[in-house]
Formats: C-alpha cells, structure tokens, sequence
C-alpha cells in the first residue's frame, strides 16, 4: 500500500506541473498575439492581422498644412472590426487609439458607425504598414478630418470607453 501511495503521489506531482507547463504556454501564446488590441467591458480581445476581413477603399487625408493628398488603402472599416470582435458601440461611445508609442486620439461611436469614414489600414498605396519594430502594422484612418492629427500611425489598441 505504501508503494501504491508513493507512486500515486509521483502521478499526481508529475500531472500538477505539466498542467502549469501548458497553461505557462498557453497564456504565453496569447500574449504574444500580433494584432490589434481591443479593450472593451474589462475585457481585452486581440484579433491577428490576419484575421481582419481587408477590403480596398481610397480617400483623401489633409495634412497640419491644410494640404490634402489622395492615397490608396488595404483594411476594413473599424465598425466591422469591432463587430467581427462581437463588440457593440452607440453613437455616444467614446473610443481612444493608441500606438504603439503611446501617442492617442478620440472618435466617437457615430463616427465609428458613419459608412466610409473610420477605417483600418494595413497597406498604404500598395506597401505594407510597419509596426515601430518592424513586421505588420497598422493605421487609423478617419476621413473628412481637417487635419491629419487622428490619423495614428502604429495603432495598437482601441479602448472602448
């Protein structure tokens, strides 16, 4: 009996720290999760580049200047991000975007949900959107803003406030 209790004992020892092996990896994996960061509800959910549903759409963005310049993009509209997230926002919703530098602008749910003018992009002009360290990145784009100043390059997160 002795025996059978040792070796029952090593069992469950030898189970105990495989299983906080995997959930080690499995929440490392998760982690390491490359895409954009939506922070709703107390909740953070991640969706891969890759898994964005892209579409082309084109437009004009002002610069500070005032001067405008047409440019050619490969992305989707946020609203159906967040919607491909089962994420829901109202008009009076509030979301902030931030890079990956920590740099942040508004938007508010009507203009979210207005067709056509808040978008991700992942290509501009038909060259892939950098990351800070290289690799995928992204970039809000909000048409019919009179300056370029929400335009946030290296967008990593969406807080949805």
């Amino acid at each position: 009996m002795k025996k059978q209790t040792k070796m029952l004992m090593a069992v469950l020892v030898a189970l105990a720290v495989l299983a906080g092996i995997l959930g080690f990896c499995i929440r490392k994996s998760a982690q390491e999760k490359d895409g954009l960061v939506i922070m709703a509800d107390g909740r953070e959910t991640v969706i891969a580049w890759e898994e964005i549903r892209r579409e082309s759409f084109e437009g004009d963005l002002v610069n500070g200047k005032g001067e405008s310049s047409h440019h050619v993009y490969e992305g989707a509209p946020l609203g159906s991000i967040l919607e491909q997230a089962g994420i829901g926002i109202g008009e009076d919703t509030v979301l902030t975007f931030t890079s990956e530098d920590n740099y942040s602008a508004e938007a508010a749910g009507v203009e979210v949900l207005e067709s056509g003018k808040v978008y991700l992009a992942l290509t501009a002009d038909g060259k892939m959107i950098e990351g800070i360290e290289g690799g995928q990145g992204a970039q809000l784009i909000v048409f019919g803003d009179p300056n370029s100043k929400r335009a946030v390059k290296h967008l990593r997160t969406v807080t949805i406030g």
